[in-house]
């Protein structure tokens, strides 16, 4: 009678111990599937995740669209080292190529493939610059407001649509130098979010704007892509040979 008893109070408390465990993966679950859905907790993460990034490489590129027709204004690729604090940039705007090489304070910088020069550059905010592209994305996601966001198999894709002071920086990143007296008309950003890393791997810009041109206001359209990849890869940044 009493070892019956022993087995049925076993029984019931494999039951509720298989109930707990059932509630606790089901609460688990909830609430990662309320975090994926909401934009704000989704940008704060991607935030978190690019804040302890030690690593990146980068790709861009930037087309300007008017009646006469379109042009590639600037392209370009690099990567960053955060830890070493190294930063390597190549650029052509146009017909001119521009190539620097940043270790700690000091930029190597050459213009269409001529001779390097160097440059302190401590008194500078290189690092906050447009040339770190994962700090200037870090920085509008944070100020962001108006978000949108859905989802894919692999990635979260956010749309938002910035302030003018972080769209005239954006476009100056991406190599268009705007006044901030353009008429604008649209402008948006939208970020390719991974899954599990919560690593941003694409952001395409557009803008729509009409610019004082010789004297016309004319229309323009902006498209921007770029690409981060590689994410805390192995990087050797050198300073070029001879100094």
């Amino acid at each position: 009678m009493v070892q019956a008893a022993k087995r049925s109070f076993d029984l019931k408390l494999i039951v509720v111990l298989v109930f707990l465990a059932v509630a606790l993966v089901s609460v688990v679950y909830y609430s990662a599937h309320r975090e994926i859905t909401d934009p704000q907790i989704l940008i704060a993460k991607t935030v978190d995740a690019s804040d302890v990034v030690d690593t990146y490489r980068f790709e861009l590129n930037t087309a300007i669209t008017m009646p006469e027709g379109s042009v590639v204004m600037l392209s370009g690729s690099g990567c960053v080292d955060y830890r070493a604090q190294k930063m390597r940039t190549a650029m052509t705007m146009l017909d001119k190529s521009v190539e620097m090489i940043l270790i700690n304070n000091t930029a190597y910088v050459r213009e269409s493939f001529g001779s390097w020069r160097s440059e302190d550059v401590t008194d500078r905010s290189i690092w906050s610059s447009g040339h770190d592209q994962l700090a200037q994305q870090r920085a509008i996601l944070t100020n962001a407001s108006n978000i949108t966001m859905r989802a894919d198999d692999e990635a979260w894709i956010v749309e938002i649509a910035p302030n003018r002071t972080d769209m005239i920086e954006q476009m100056n990143g991406a190599g268009l130098t705007l006044s901030g007296d353009e008429e604008l008309h649209d402008f948006e950003i939208i970020y390719r979010i991974e899954r599990g890393t919560f690593y941003i791997t694409d952001i395409q810009n557009r803008i729509e704007l009409l610019m004082n041109l010789q004297g016309l206001l004319t229309p323009i359209e902006v498209n921007s892509t770029i690409r981060l990849y590689d994410y805390n890869e192995a990087l050797v940044i050198e300073a070029p040979v001879g100094l």
